[in-house]
């Protein structure tokens, strides 16, 4: 296979790799639950479905449904399951709505307490300390950009220490992708760490993707670092970088000029950020379900039109087409070998020996070793 090597800018990495029981352990699961999940901002969505007074958002966070609500203008976070019987409280991604609990009623305000509480007086005689005590845990909450997160332990560095440089990209994406053309929430039967280590490499591109992404990219690429996250820039085809110019100029769309190959970005633990040729944005989290489940939740993102009157016509049509396929047949690729490597892992005893071509996944572990304290 003819892989070109990438352009290192650090010196090399140490040779940490993961073991190979901690992608199906379940005591290995509830340790990365406290010690990575809890602990770190997490990105859960995005301000453009929390601009309004009562408008919401849930994510689900190893297994801690969380809420994020408008309430006149500040965002607040809240565990997403009401005090009284333990039913979720928002059951939908998005909306706009109180807190109401969809079970008996129980309505919470702003800080959490349940203020409207069908019969308190006839079935429990609540006071208000009582109400006070049954308050719903708030947990802290940020944004960068449009990119909302979501931190469950308090304490600890702030949102733009852990983001570092990376702050300033999602102040950039934010400004530029706005036209959200495609978003979907998919199961895989693998590990949170083998999905995010689909994307950490092109090493695979040849043999995974020959009729998709080989064809789109060359085989060169450069990786950086910031703190715990990873940058890989592989520069497209020549045919690819004509098709884009085309469309940019054809739909009037705006695009970075930062960003001009295909830059990809990893934001530790579990959020990756595409930029294909400054026009298009990719946004993908590998959220954990358990040990050995874990659900992609991508979003596309165009930027807005100079010329409206390409909006529903048969070009802009064709091409959201074009990109939803393409994307979605990546993704299954990923997934169909992502998941034969998660079975596999469950049969090994020696670590993985991942290569220089692989430096990011080399930085990931060592990222997530240092933080489960290994």
């Amino acid at each position: 296979m003819d892989v070109a090597m990438p352009t290192r800018t650090t010196a090399p990495l140490p040779a940490r790799v993961i073991p190979p029981r901690h992608y199906s352990d379940p005591v290995i699961f509830e340790q990365e639950k406290a010690r990575i999940f809890r602990r770190s901002w997490m990105f859960v969505g995005f301000a453009d479905d929390l601009g309004g007074n009562n408008d919401f958002i849930t994510a689900e966070i190893a297994g801690t449904s969380v809420l994020v609500q408008n309430f006149d203008g500040e965002l607040r976070a809240f565990h997403n399951v009401c005090t009284h019987r333990a039913s979720l409280i928002h059951l939908k991604p998005c909306g706009n709505g109180k807190p109401v609990c969809p079970y008996h009623g129980w309505v919470f305000n702003r800080d959490g307490v349940p203020v409207g509480i069908p019969g308190n007086k006839e079935f429990f005689g609540f006071d208000d300390e009582a109400r006070r005590r049954l308050a719903l845990p708030r947990f802290e909450v940020a944004t960068r950009g449009r990119f909302v997160f979501v931190r469950l332990e308090p304490g600890g560095p702030g949102l733009e220490e852990q983001l570092g440089a990376y702050g300033a990209l999602l102040d950039h994406v934010s400004t530029l992708f706005v036209e959200k053309i495609d978003e979907n929430r998919l199961p895989w039967a693998a590990n949170w760490k083998t999905g995010v280590e689909s994307v950490l490499e092109v090493y695979h591109v040849d043999a995974t993707h020959p009729e998709t992404f080989k064809q789109f990219t060359k085989k060169v690429w450069n990786c950086s670092y910031e703190k715990e996250h990873s940058r890989g820039t592989t520069h497209l085809s020549d045919g690819s970088v004509k098709w884009w110019d085309g469309v940019v100029a054809r739909l009037g769309l705006p695009r970075s000029e930062q960003y001009r190959d295909y830059d990809h970005f990893f934001i530790f633990p579990n959020l990756a950020i595409g930029l294909t040729h400054g026009g298009l944005m990719s946004v993908q989290t590998y959220d954990p379900l358990d040990a050995e489940r874990c659900s992609l939740h991508f979003r596309l993102f165009l930027g807005e039109t100079s010329k409206p009157q390409t909006r529903g016509g048969p070009v802009r049509r064709a091409v959201e087409d074009n990109l939803r396929g393409f994307n979605a047949r990546v993704l299954d690729e990923d997934r169909v070998v992502s998941e034969a490597a998660h079975h596999g892992m469950k049969q090994m005893r020696q670590p993985a020996v991942p290569g220089w071509c692989e430096e990011r996944i080399h930085a990931f572990h060592d990222a997530y070793l240092t933080r489960m304290g290994e």
